[in-house]
């Protein structure tokens, strides 16, 4: 059975056309071409992309291309933010600070929020303290204390099956 497993997941992945290509998808996207952007970035999503599951969960939450639609928009961004990606971990925190297609919780935005600002990427860092520190305001100190844990101890799952970063 493993083995038969093995061998459909392969085949899947050879069928999947080579040239999916990250960069290609964000000038489609960036052109307004959202159909092939969308077709590009869902490829590269379904072997594990994280760049690309955040660009499909910005797709959704603007609604370029598609229904706009926050779940699903939270859906992809949370892919990716397992993964490591900071612009994922910032969309995600976000998004549980209101609520939108995601129970509101601050302690996962200030966790998720905190975590997307370790990366240390200038303009990206300075959103997410800011947009941290508004959840803060909101919040207990025993709640800080359990998102500051949290994110402290946060290790990003690498994608098994991405063959292209």
């Amino acid at each position: 059975m493993r083995r038969l497993a093995l061998v459909f997941s392969i085949l899947c992945l050879s069928a999947m056309p080579a040239r999916a290509d990250f960069a290609r998808a964000v000038l489609d996207y960036d052109g307004g071409r959202f159909d092939r952007a969308r077709g590009e970035f869902r490829l590269l999503a379904e072997r594990g992309h994280p760049g690309a599951e955040f660009m499909l969960g910005a797709m959704y939450f603007y609604g370029k291309g598609v229904r706009r639609d926050d779940q699903i928009a939270a859906v992809w961004f949370h892919k990716s933010a397992i993964k490591g990606n900071a612009s994922g971990q910032l969309a995600f925190g976000s998004l549980h600070i209101r609520g939108l297609g995601v129970r509101q919780d601050l302690v996962k935005a200030y966790a998720w929020l905190t975590v997307a600002s370790n990366h240390g990427i200038a303009g990206l860092q300075q959103q997410a303290v800011a947009l941290r520190d508004e959840a803060a305001q909101l919040m207990r100190p025993d709640e800080i204390a359990d998102a500051r844990r949290w994110a402290a101890g946060f290790k990003a799952k690498p994608a098994r099956l991405t063959l292209d970063k």
